[in-house]
């Protein structure tokens, strides 16, 4: 009986001391990766409440009924199409935490508990970190499930669906309006081609409209490095924003850059690196407040005496609304 009111005062002091974590362990996670820090500092972190999925407004054309008028004229009242529903399915990460009753035992006074507890937190939390990372800058297979990544959303051939199936149920091969803009720098010199192709992608992603002004840039170490060789005879400018919460950035015409190592093949010297142009006013990081990070009830383990584990849990998806105004410079190289 003693043992069992050890494990039940132990299920409880876990639980109590994650909730009391967990807005801390979730602002470490979002403020580990700068892309997350940027998206979680411009507020597109956006809480949903249930659903079989998340439904998301898109806007692909505009009210063409518009006329010059003489007197008398008229107007037409025809209704028009100009919006559609942009849907994505949920997406669940749990990571697992396992108690063995030996260890609760051996380690049961005050002291152990807690060295042992948080040994275990702060593994739970950098593998979240890391998890997350790599999921940003994947490219999701149609059997996996996990959410979309830039790769899916900010496409290096959009006039095709990603691997991963067609983005928000709307397909790209067949509607052009929900196609990114792309440029393929393979075989090209960075230092005659990158900074001339990175100009026309920010051009064209804005299309000299202010709301589909790019406001960041990510990339790799690597094409982040052969931009910084570029400029290194010029002032360099940071983003303080970026800057203060200890990020490496530069700037290209005002925007802020930052380079993530998940944004890398394996070989940072060879690798054909991607250079993002994103809008996120248009991005957004979806999770549901019931299940944001919240420890499950500790479960005993069958077969195994006196072991028991939980998970953290997370209902969550990674979305697009506005496609066209994002861009992508893949295949940058050393040439």
């Amino acid at each position: 009986m003693a043992y069992a009111t050890l494990t039940e005062n132990l299920d409880n002091l876990y639980t109590t001391t994650w909730q009391h974590m967990k807005s801390e362990l979730i602002d470490n996670i979002f403020d580990a990766v700068p892309f997350w820090f940027w998206l979680k500092n411009k507020g597109k972190m956006k809480p949903v409440e249930g659903g079989r999925w998340i439904s998301e407004p898109v806007v692909y054309d505009k009210n063409d009924n518009i006329v010059w008028l003489t007197k008398g004229g008229t107007t037409s009242l025809s209704d028009y199409e100009f919006m559609t529903i942009a849907k994505y399915d949920w997406r669940y990460v749990a990571v697992p935490i396992v108690r063995f009753g030996v260890d609760d035992q051996q380690n049961r006074g005050k002291a152990q508990i807690i060295n042992i507890m948080n040994s275990k937190m702060e593994n739970t939390k950098n593998a979240l970190i890391s998890e997350m990372e790599t999921v940003l800058f994947q490219a999701k297979t149609a059997a996996d499930k996990k959410p979309f990544g830039l790769q899916d959303l900010v496409q290096d051939t959009p006039t095709s669906n990603p691997s991963g199936g067609s983005v928000g149920e709307i397909s790209r091969a067949a509607e052009s309006w929900w196609r990114n803009q792309y440029t393929n720098m393979t075989g090209l010199s960075c230092s005659v081609h990158l900074v001339p192709k990175m100009r026309s992608m920010l051009n064209t992603c804005m299309n000299n409209l202010m709301m589909d002004a790019v406001d960041i840039i990510v990339t790799g170490q690597h094409p982040y490095e052969l931009y910084e060789d570029e400029t290194m005879e010029q002032k360099q400018i940071v983003n303080k924003t970026l800057g203060d919460a200890g990020f490496l950035n530069i700037q290209y015409k005002g925007i802020p850059m930052i380079w993530s190592p998940s944004c890398n093949s394996s070989d940072i010297e060879t690798t054909d690196g991607r250079m993002y142009f994103l809008n996120t006013n248009f991005i957004y990081w979806v999770y549901d407040p019931m299940m944001n990070f919240d420890m499950t009830e500790w479960k005993a383990i069958p077969n195994q005496v006196n072991d028991k584990a939980a998970q953290i849990v997370v209902a969550c998806a990674f979305i697009i609304s506005r496609s066209r105004c994002q861009g992508v410079l893949e295949g940058i190289d050393t040439l």
